[in-house]
């Protein structure tokens, strides 16, 4: 199908309501085009901009320099975003391929933690490679204008392929996105105004596509965390697991340690399960290293981690 018309109105749409000021927009540089994409990972627009991008890129201006930085040193940097993965991945990439990041994506799929549509995102906005991509948005809006409550990745990108405006894949890609921020939202899609509404075939239902998941119970899962010290020292160790590995956590344990002092509980959600961390403050060995309460903002910790020393430097204030 010839769906010129409705690539000129999502043309004409984008000129007019695009987007255009995002930093990562202004340039064709695909290390901050990348950087950018990986931030975008579960991490909303609003938050990244004002919080963590010109931060990070100050600190680590080139693909070298992430590449030259230590891990943990990566890991601070990334404190606050969460899925501390994709700052491993950042890091393992950059080892793979400073100086310069490659932009053919069927080397950047190869890269850890780079995606199909991640790998076309810089391909795109880097040397403009006639590529669909897929993030969350537009999955929602090739949902709704192929009316598809279901779909298989396979045959997501062939709707994605079938949409595409080769002529114009910059402006095409970034306007989906901004459309699927703007008008063709989750809840409350405003099927009026959007650009593609002359061929959108789920405009009338749009609710229906795709089909609603199921909403599933957050399990909690308890742990104890034992503040152990030595003066102005806090025992810490480096986690290993793969959720958060690389950053610096109080020892913990599933069961209630004995003969400790009970201080209090944090609460703190992640995407699948709710944590509730018991603080109990213990006079016993552990293996760790002492990390000096005056040098915490220094090493890298979870966001579990920073709300637990928060609320107890409070207490210690009282």
């Amino acid at each position: 199908m010839n769906y010129s018309d409705i690539h000129e109105a999502i043309f004409c749409w984008y000129a007019k309501f695009g987007r255009h000021d995002l930093p990562w927009r202004q340039t064709d540089d695909p290390y901050k085009i990348y950087i950018s994409e990986m931030m975008l990972q579960q991490t909303q627009v609003k938050t990244v901009l004002e919080r963590f991008y010109f931060p990070f890129l100050k600190r680590f201006p080139t693909l070298q320099s992430v590449a030259d930085a230590p891990l943990e040193t990566i890991l601070h940097a990334w404190q606050g975003l969460g899925y501390y993965r994709r700052a491993r991945y950042i890091h393992q990439t950059a080892r793979l391929t400073a100086p310069a990041l490659p932009t053919a994506p069927e080397v950047l799929v190869k890269l850890p933690g780079i995606g199909q549509s991640t790998a076309h995102a810089v391909a795109v906005f880097s040397t403009r490679a006639p590529l669909p991509i897929l993030d969350a948005n537009v999955r929602r809006i090739l949902f709704r204008f192929f009316a598809q409550t279901k779909a298989t990745p396979k045959a997501l990108w062939q709707m994605a392929w079938d949409l595409l405006d080769r002529n114009h894949p910059y402006e095409y890609n970034q306007a989906l996105m901004d459309i699927g921020t703007a008008l063709c939202t989750p809840k409350n899609p405003d099927c009026p105004t959007c650009p593609l509404k002359s061929a959108c075939r789920g405009q009338n239902t749009p609710l229906a596509y795709p089909a609603p998941k199921p909403k599933k119970s957050r399990p909690v899962r308890y742990t104890h965390y034992l503040l152990i010290e030595k003066g102005r020292h806090i025992l810490m160790r480096k986690r290993e697991s793969d959720m958060l590995s690389g950053l610096w956590e109080l020892p913990s344990s599933i069961s209630e340690p004995a003969g400790c002092e009970r201080l209090f509980e944090v609460v703190h959600d992640y995407t699948h399960f709710r944590r509730i961390a018991i603080i109990w403050r213990c006079d016993k060995e552990a293996e760790g290293e002492w990390i000096d309460a005056d040098r915490l903002h220094e090493v890298a910790v979870s966001s579990l981690e920073r709300k637990i020393f928060a609320k107890l430097f409070e207490t210690d204030a009282d």
